[in-house]
């Protein structure tokens, strides 16, 4: 799923967002937003310079989502201004489509070309082979 957002305020911001757009129950969303702040606390989720990689694992979720969303402008992170991309991943325990996505993720060329600000839904299909 690819979603670009404009005025987001900040990062919890954009967290909130996001789950938003799963359209799960209220108490779900809750739980999703307690486990990305919980992953938060653990380290730093910034994969690259401009991207974060928020993820949860629970066996909750009616099924996994990768969700590749861009900002209008940059956002703070830890101590980075200048996040534009974030890669939210929300998998059901041990869900292969979701290992291999990941997998693809790690190719620099994947990572720089998800920063494109005028990416579009095919060509994140094809840079994750599933298009």
């Amino acid at each position: 799923m690819l979603i670009k957002l404009v005025d987001v305020k900040d990062y919890s911001d954009w967290r909130r967002l996001i789950i938003k757009k799963l359209m799960l129950s209220d108490e779900l969303n809750a739980d999703l937003l307690v486990q990305l702040q919980e992953r938060d606390r653990l380290g730093s989720i910034q994969v690259d310079e401009h991207v974060i990689m928020p993820h949860v694992v629970s066996n909750k979720l009616p099924k996994s989502w990768l969700i590749i969303s861009q900002v209008d402008r940059p956002i703070k992170y830890g101590t980075s201004n200048d996040i534009t991309t974030g890669i939210y991943i929300f998998s059901r325990p041990k869900d292969s489509s979701i290992s291999s996505s990941v997998d693809c993720l790690t190719d620099e060329s994947v990572m720089k070309a998800l920063q494109n600000p005028k990416l579009s839904y095919q060509q994140l299909m094809d840079l994750l082979r599933v298009g």
